[in-house]
């Protein structure tokens, strides 16, 4: 139970630094088509922006949990259940960032969905092993 919060903790982690990010680097696209010689500037503004700034925070957040998930279950589970942040990401980017999704993408986000699932049902957890079984 813990690991299946801290998995959805991270998810969700992940798809508002990667909706953040977005909305960064859409500002600086604007930025940058208007001062396009002058790459320190833009990098500047990269580096700048709140929404790039807390996206990037969260998305090393999102590293520290995916890897203390990895530390309880096997990465065969844990990667394709974090994959579930695409849905997620596709969701936020129609419903927040206004983004038209064609039916082409909803049907390869239903087909996620659908391994997710199966990947979360068939899967086992790993068990921590011991000092001494670790020596084996």
């Amino acid at each position: 139970m813990r690991l299946a919060v801290l998995l959805m903790f991270a998810i969700g982690v992940q798809a508002v630094g990667n909706l953040l990010l977005s909305l960064g680097m859409k500002e600086v696209a604007f930025f940058a088509a208007s001062h396009p010689d002058q790459w320190q500037s833009i990098a500047l503004e990269v580096i700048t922006r709140p929404p790039n700034i807390v996206g990037a925070i969260l998305l090393i957040a999102f590293s520290v949990l995916f890897a203390t998930a990895l530390s309880r279950a096997d990465l065969s589970f844990a990667m394709p259940v974090v994959s579930i942040e695409i849905v997620v990401n596709v969701a936020l980017a129609h419903l927040v960032l206004g983004e038209d999704v064609s039916l082409k993408r909803w049907l390869g986000v239903c087909l996620v969905a659908l391994g997710v699932t199966l990947v979360s049902l068939s899967a086992r957890q790993t068990t921590v092993a011991s000092g001494e079984e670790r020596a084996r």
